[in-house]
């Protein structure tokens, strides 16, 4: 009985390490840093302040054609956004065709929303088949 006893408590002590709640691991970012999302971030989700903004920056090829469609929940708030071809695409100013570069939003977050985007020719129908890119912000 003596030997279960502190073998049930380390169990006990690890079951409850695994099973912390999120809202305790995901705790909204106090830094003050600006975060940046990338694609590598597509189907995530992010937790920060209301009024706490972040910078989406996704790679984009504008001169084929295809470029990036956003669409923000309401409480997602678009301040501005730019396109940047990569360094070497510019050559006196006139952007190298087939080269990309890529395509950065900031966004303002005052509630909680859902950033979704489809890579397309805008003039095209969608098919299903697009890139899609989709971020879940959550505000505390």
């Amino acid at each position: 009985m003596s030997r279960t006893v502190p073998g049930i408590t380390v169990l006990i002590i690890c079951l409850i390490l695994a099973t912390l709640p999120t809202a305790v691991c995901a705790k909204p970012d106090t830094t003050g840093q600006q975060k940046v999302i990338t694609e590598a971030e597509n189907g995530n989700t992010i937790y920060l302040k209301e009024g706490q903004t972040f910078i989406l920056k996704l790679n984009e090829n504008p001169s084929t054609g295809y470029s990036w469609q956003l669409s923000l929940d309401d409480g997602l708030n678009l301040l501005w956004d730019k396109y940047h071809p990569w360094e070497s695409s510019e050559e006196n100013g006139i952007l190298s065709i087939g080269v990309g570069g890529f395509h950065v939003w900031k966004i303002k977050a005052m509630n909680n929303g859902q950033v979704t985007a489809t890579y397309k020719r805008p003039w095209e129908p969608e098919t299903g088949r697009e890139k899609t890119f989709t971020l879940n912000v959550m505000v505390a």
